[in-house]
């Protein structure tokens, strides 16, 4: 059973005319924010104290639910009654969704969600019509990770909706502030040419005012502070496109609580986007030395990744492993496969490394960004060892190891054309990483010439770091033709993400006129 009964018949039948399109505006926030997204939802589960209030046993079942200890949190509120035992039920349910991919529980849980949705009450306060917008909100993520696009959309409009009656009903309302700005920031990215539609829909926003609103909050003494920098940090990092805002403003929220376990996950996330694989390692270890019944398998998998940008092979196939044999989701399985594959490979076991790929081919499925990587890596012939090693040891910040090895290359190991443009592309990558813009311009610009067409994200992530360096510069006009040039090129690796980020600024481009 899907949730779709929103008493909306007339906007439905239009909608479902238009799916396509929809699932394009939906997926476009969903690919940037990829699985973080569901951290989205933490955020939720407070308001400010003159207007929402816990009793003491459903505040212990809060502070579980923030802590990723949604089962034990359950148990506290077996018959949830008040709006805010609801709220509270609900965002467990939909994190351990999230966070575990159970299907068996799926149902019984969407279940719950539709009885919310047709909860009547004598009183539409706007206690009650706040928990109508988070819940639509909680399952467009939920519907989106399980592959219910339509569904996501409806949801997300009906969220916006509730949250403008709240504003205009009452104004004086602030918890509302933190979903309002939620989705002014997901709606407000969608690229301009999806403006159309959203017009259609009764639907206009913009990021500015949705950060605004998310800094009204985390700037005072609400009861939502604490959340809204969380979910401050992961808009910061994932859809803004600036994960070192995002990673200090989890560094601050440490110092208060250093062991919590959604601060830390949400830490070592942007610390690996921000390559800086150490501080994820160190967010990791912590995250994993705290008890709990309820692990977070996916932090295995971050640490795979770590350990595979160390080159410390042998611990990263261990925790990739690991994930694999205890993960219940289909998301990130390919990849990881994938990668124990790369770690034989690089370790020079290429037997393994060919066994473990052809495995990876029949595993997971294709979904998340990595795992579309993966499947398209699979098909190709095995990857050149020392870039390979290089591109790694530059993703997790380790930069004199990738300096060492760049210096290894002879010209006679550079067999093909794409171990040559990806030589240009490293050399780039490093230099801009290290602060040598003016060689990492001019390595971008050889990258994309030597490419020519060929379907490789090389050239289109050169043009895209070419436009955020002209932005930096305040030469727009380049930056123009440079997040346009990025957008043409067609199936590539990370087509969607790189155009999603490509359009993102030039639609910001235009508001800085």
């Amino acid at each position: 059973m899907k949730a779709t009964n929103l008493k909306l018949p007339k906007l439905r039948l239009w909608l479902q005319q238009e799916e396509r399109k929809l699932n394009n505006i939906t997926g476009h926030f969903y690919r940037k924010a990829g699985f973080l997204a569901c951290l989205f939802l933490c955020a939720s589960l407070s308001a400010a104290a003159q207007e929402w209030s816990f009793d003491a046993n459903t505040q212990k079942a809060y502070d579980l639910v923030l802590n990723f200890q949604t089962q034990e949190a359950l148990t506290l509120i077996p018959n949830p009654k008040t709006v805010e035992e609801h709220y509270v039920t609900s965002l467990a349910e939909a994190l351990e969704l999230l966070i575990t991919e159970d299907a068996v529980r799926y149902p019984e849980y969407e279940n719950h969600f539709e009885a919310l949705l047709d909860r009547k009450t004598k009183l539409r306060s706007p206690h009650d019509l706040f928990l109508q917008a988070e819940i639509a909100l909680h399952w467009s993520f939920v519907h989106l990770k399980y592959g219910h696009e339509f569904e996501a959309a409806l949801n997300l409009r009906q969220a916006y909706h509730t949250s403008q009656e709240i504003r205009t009903r009452f104004p004086k309302y602030t918890a509302i502030n933190k979903t309002s700005g939620l989705m002014q920031i997901i709606i407000g990215s969608i690229p301009e040419k999806y403006n159309w539609i959203l017009g259609m829909m009764n639907i206009e926003a913009s990021t500015e005012d949705g950060i605004k609103e998310l800094e009204d909050i985390r700037k005072s003494d609400h009861a939502l502070a604490f959340e809204s920098d969380l979910l401050f940090a992961v808009v910061q990092g994932f859809i803004l496109q600036h994960p070192e805002v995002g990673l200090h403003t989890i560094h601050e929220l440490l110092n208060e609580k250093p062991n919590n376990k959604l601060a830390l996950f949400i830490g070592a996330s942007l610390a690996i986007k921000n390559a800086q694989s150490e501080i994820a390692l160190t967010y990791l270890n912590t995250l994993q030395k705290q008890h709990s019944e309820e692990p977070i398998y996916y932090a295995d998998y971050l640490k795979g990744e770590v350990y595979l940008q160390k080159g410390d092979y042998i611990d990263a196939i261990a925790s990739f492993r690991w994930f694999i044999n205890h993960y219940d989701g289909q998301n990130y399985i390919k990849d990881a496969h994938y990668k124990i594959g790369l770690c034989y490979l690089l370790n020079g076991n290429e037997n393994d490394a060919k066994a473990m790929f052809k495995q990876a081919k029949t595993v997971g499925k294709a979904s998340a960004e990595a795992d579309r990587y993966a499947e398209r890596a699979l098909t190709a012939d095995l990857p050149h060892v020392k870039l390979t090693k290089i591109r790694y040891a530059i993703d997790g910040g380790y930069y004199e190891d990738a300096t060492n090895l760049m210096a290894s290359i002879r010209g006679d190991e550079l067999k093909t054309k794409r171990d040559q443009v990806e030589y240009f592309y490293r050399k780039a990558r490093l230099a801009h990483k290290t602060g040598d813009l003016t060689n990492a311009q001019q390595l971008y610009l050889q990258t994309a010439i030597t490419a020519e067409e060929e379907p490789w994200y090389y050239a289109p992530n050169a043009y895209l770091q070419l436009g955020y360096m002209a932005v930096a510069a305040n030469d727009k006009a380049n930056a123009k033709i440079y997040f346009k040039k990025a957008i043409g090129y067609k199936n590539h690796e990370y087509k969607n993400s790189i155009d999603s980020k490509a359009k993102f600024a030039l639609d910001h481009l235009k508001e800085r006129k």
